[in-house]
């Protein structure tokens, strides 16, 4: 039997991560939250809001996938691999829930995917190359900016979007959810002006990809 190697696994997941970037990522493991819901019937100016959130949260999973795929690729800790790899494959979820609601909404995904791609890939690198510990407070800092986000999003998403935001909500307990398990894995506290910082970045990406 032949065994499955590292390089097998990046292969995988990197192919994985393009077919996202594309807003191509297929059938994932759970179903979408939204499945069992309706909405109300959505004015024109509502399917435009929530498909401008849905993209810009499509991106934010994109984004998700390059950093962890720089993490993993460059962290020298099994332990930490294997946290990343973890988390990557419930944000897969994320990223088809997403499509298929960018689909419904008849949105596309954002032009800019394959620049904020490439800007986490080289992110998530940078912070394993520092160490075991800032890459873990790395993921833990990231996932609590889009704990944030998402709480943004789910006040802002239109009454009757009941679809959309039950996507969200679940969103937003997962990735929390991977922000514990970073801290617990001895991942590093980040200090407020750092997060300030990361907050101010995640801005450039929200505010562009509402509308690109």
């Amino acid at each position: 039997m032949t065994s499955i190697t590292g390089a097998d696994r990046f292969v995988a997941q990197l192919d994985r991560v393009l077919r996202a970037v594309t807003g191509n990522i297929g059938q994932t493991q759970r179903s979408s939250p939204s499945n069992s819901l309706q909405d109300d019937k959505l004015l024109e100016e509502d399917r435009l809001k929530s498909g401008r959130l849905m993209r810009v949260n499509h991106c934010g999973e994109v984004c998700a996938q390059a950093l962890y795929l720089g993490q993993s690729l460059a962290s020298r800790n099994r332990q930490t691999v294997k946290v990343m790899s973890q988390a990557a494959e419930e944000e897969i979820d994320h990223l088809s829930w997403c499509e298929q609601r960018l689909a419904e909404l008849d949105t596309p995904v954002s032009y800019l995917n394959p620049l904020f791609f490439a800007a986490s890939f080289s992110a998530g690198i940078a912070s394993a190359l520092v160490g075991d510990k800032f890459n873990l407070g790395f993921l833990a800092a990231t996932e609590e900016q889009v704990v944030a986000h998402l709480e943004e999003h789910i006040a802002q998403v239109p009454e009757n979007d009941h679809r959309s935001r039950a996507i969200l909500s679940q969103m937003k307990d997962d990735e929390n959810s991977h922000r514990v398990q970073a801290l617990n894995r001895g991942g590093l506290n980040f200090p407020s002006a750092m997060k300030r910082l990361m907050t101010a970045a995640s801005r450039l990406m929200t505010r562009t990809t509402y509308w690109v």
